[in-house]
């Protein structure tokens, strides 16, 4: 019988040997980038595509082999932009959930107090909603692409959405004549184009398009300051030997977002180069000419606007070609003999490719190994363990960076101000905030060769980190995350639910003042007040299989007392699949404090009797602090099929709510339901069709 140990090597020697087997199979590309970090513009485009060609660089833990197209989602709202509201409006009505005070944000759906703009599949209905009792569709726009968000500012309409282009591949006979020789031409990769279309509803029974303009890419956030709407849009490069720059198209003519000597770049390696164009219109003069930067960087992952700025984030993986040497000199070299470090390092040093290199490296190892004794083996494989422990947490920080651009705004300028870099990866938007000059960003780090842990970095203007707190909840994930004021409120989640009250007065000392833990976690934290919090998330239990997840849970905190955070008041919606969009998607949730209103969409799947039962509703909550959350009801857009039978299809799930006066209305793909905030009689509805 053959030991394992004979043939298995454990620890860091097993790492390394078993990593250099991947490279047999993945090309890795040595890239010539001086990684400075220089902000820099390209002179030419050839010069672009020479940089790609030369640069592009693989990457086993990023996506430099497959490139994915994940659009990461959501944003803000505003509170300053023009209304022109008519006199037979309500003044009392609620607005889209944001981050930023002043910051607009798009969504599916906007209203004025009067009338309600719904995009649902290729149309958007414009409807007069108030009084209830009379609300009907006034207005359709039809697309031919699909329309995704929108903002309305006073009488114009802005509407954002994706076509889809496929160009057909050249005929073979065309290609022939002029490669000279019979070749495979293989299709062409399909090219989106984002839409941007804004509209004059001076008269909203026929709404007026002013300005056209679609835009090479994907459509991935927008916000509105004021009149001006600044859009954020990617285009992958799917041929890094002829890329396709950036255009864009307005009417019948188009134009290079940025003829290439206006292409920006920073000269750091990265796994996966994207365009992103930052585009700034004025939504009220449709005169004034766009204005739009590009950047050649990472894909766009999340992104935070304030008034002034716009930080633009993505994760940057350490390569794999850097994560082996440095694994090489901390902790393959300590370990072995003299004679097998100088050959390493002979070949490590030599001009042989990358995949040579590996594989010379990996027969030194083995023919090391193979010379030990059976307790020599055992030694030697303890210490490679023990060792490649410490060397995981260390690199853990250095594993994946979260690279920040910080790009200025005002009106129509647009204006690059500097780069920085944290460890770890951002959750979303709200992981993010700019306070009286400071960046604040909390992050993870941690993979399936480490532990997780979390952290909090504080920038200065010019985002070199000048405070941070580390190393927070071991083994965890932050879940949710909110800034206000000089506090950071964090939650992770294992097995229970940490929520860490984090104190950023002084920005170079970050502390934690207070933590509590409780069952389940909050994937969404809401301010009810300066000392209160509302969490939306779900609630856990322990099982003998672990830690499981159950029903959607709303939790109020009282943070008033910062070292003894305590739950006040919990509400959970039973159900093992139950769900709510806020989670993902901080625009599902209606909160109203004077009216004491909290209103989110849930979906609850039960098996009863054998019988797989789904509900989705709008669930309306009284919420106070005295009382805490209590059901006043659930409003539905449920289909009847038969008595005492209903059914559900997308179409029907409630998306969005809002209210005007004392009506809520209720908003899914296929229907505006109209019900009394006080007892949710139902008042009226009406059909998207």
């Amino acid at each position: 019988m053959i030991s394992k140990k004979g043939v298995f090597l454990s620890g860091a020697i097993l790492a390394l040997i078993v990593l250099g087997g991947l490279f047999t199979i993945f090309y890795f590309v040595e890239n010539n980038i001086d990684a400075s970090g220089e902000y820099k513009t390209f002179s030419s485009c050839q010069e672009l595509k020479s940089f790609l060609k030369e640069n592009e660089q693989g990457s086993y833990f990023g996506n430099g082999f497959i490139r994915t197209q994940t659009l990461a989602a959501g944003m803000e709202k505003s509170l300053d932009t023009a209304q022109n509201i008519p006199e037979s409006s309500s003044t009392d009505y609620s607005e889209t959930n944001i981050q930023v005070e002043g910051v607009d944000e798009a969504d599916i759906v906007k209203t004025d107090g009067n009338y309600i703009y719904v995009v649902s599949g290729k149309k958007l209905f414009i409807l007069d909603a108030y009084p209830p009792e009379n609300a009907k569709i006034i207005s359709e726009i039809d697309f031919d692409g699909a329309p995704q968000e929108l903002f309305v500012n006073g009488n114009k309409l802005i509407v954002f959405g994706q076509d889809y282009v496929q160009y057909s591949p050249m005929i073979r006979e065309d290609a022939v004549k002029i490669a000279g020789e019979i070749s495979p031409i293989p299709p062409m990769p399909p090219t989106h184009k984002m839409f941007l279309k804004v509209y004059n509803l001076e008269d909203k029974e026929d709404p007026k398009i002013v300005r056209n303009m679609s835009m090479d890419g994907y459509y991935f956030d927008s916000r509105m300051i004021g009149d001006y709407v600044y859009v954020i849009v990617n285009q992958y490069i799917y041929d890094y030997t002829n890329p396709v720059i950036p255009k864009i198209y307005s009417g019948d003519t188009s134009k290079s977002a940025c003829n290439c000597p206006e292409v920006h770049y920073f000269n750091i390696p990265d796994s996966s180069y994207k365009f992103t164009t930052i585009v700034a219109v004025d939504t009220q003069n449709d005169e004034q000419e766009i204005s739009s930067e590009v950047y050649l960087m990472g894909g766009t992952q999340n992104i935070y606007v304030s008034r002034d700025n716009v930080y633009v984030t993505y994760t940057n993986r350490l390569p794999m070609q850097s994560y082996r040497e440095r694994m090489i000199e901390e902790v393959i070299s300590p370990l072995v003999s003299m004679e097998a470090r100088f050959e390493m390092d002979k070949i490590m040093s030599s001009n042989q490719t990358i995949y040579d290199k590996w594989r010379n490296v990996q027969g030194v190892l083995e023919k090391y190994f193979n010379g030990l004794s059976a307790e020599e083996k055992d030694a030697l494989e303890k210490k490679a363990e023990q060792r490649m422990e410490e060397f995981e947490k260390e690199i853990s920080k250095d594993m994946e960076k979260t690279i920040i651009h910080k790009i200025g705004i005002s009106k129509n300028e647009i204006e690059y101000r500097g780069r920085g870099e944290v460890p770890g990866v951002v959750l979303n938007q709200f992981s993010m905030d700019e306070n009286n000059g400071y960046f604040r960003i909390a992050t993870t780090t941690g993979s399936w060769r480490s532990e997780n842990y979390n952290h909090v970095y504080i920038l200065d203007k010019n985002l070199n980190i000048v405070g941070k707190l580390e190393d927070l909840a071991k083994g965890e994930m932050i879940k949710s995350a909110r800034f206000i004021g000089d506090r950071c409120y964090l939650v992770t989640f294992e097995r229970t639910d940490p929520l860490f009250v984090i104190g950023l007065k002084d920005p170079e000392n970050p502390k934690i003042l207070g933590e509590l833990k409780i069952s389940g976690y909050s994937a969404y934290l809401h301010p009810y007040d300066e000392n209160h919090l509302i969490g939306i998330g779900k609630e856990a239990e322990e099982s003998k299989w672990g830690v499981r997840e159950t029903g959607v849970k709303l939790a109020l905190f009282d943070v008033s007392d910062v070292e003894n955070p305590e739950q006040i008041s919990k509400f959970v919606i039973d159900g093992n699949w139950a769900y709510t969009e806020v989670m993902n998607d901080h625009k599902a949730f209606l909160f109203d404090k004077d009216k004491e209103l909290l209103v989110i969409p849930v979906s609850v799947n039960k098996v009863i009797m054998d019988t797989y039962i789904t509900t989705q509703g709008a669930y309306v909550f009284s919420v106070n602090l005295d009382d805490g959350f209590e059901l006043k009801g659930i409003v539905e857009h449920e289909k009847k099929s038969g008595e005492n039978q209903k059914y559900y299809y997308r179409g029907n799930y409630v998306r969005r709510s809002l209210y005007i006066d004392n009506t809520l209305y209720t908003v899914s793909n296929s229907l505006v339901k109209m019900n009394d905030l006080n007892d949710l009689k139902e008042i009226n509805e009406v059909e998207l069709k």
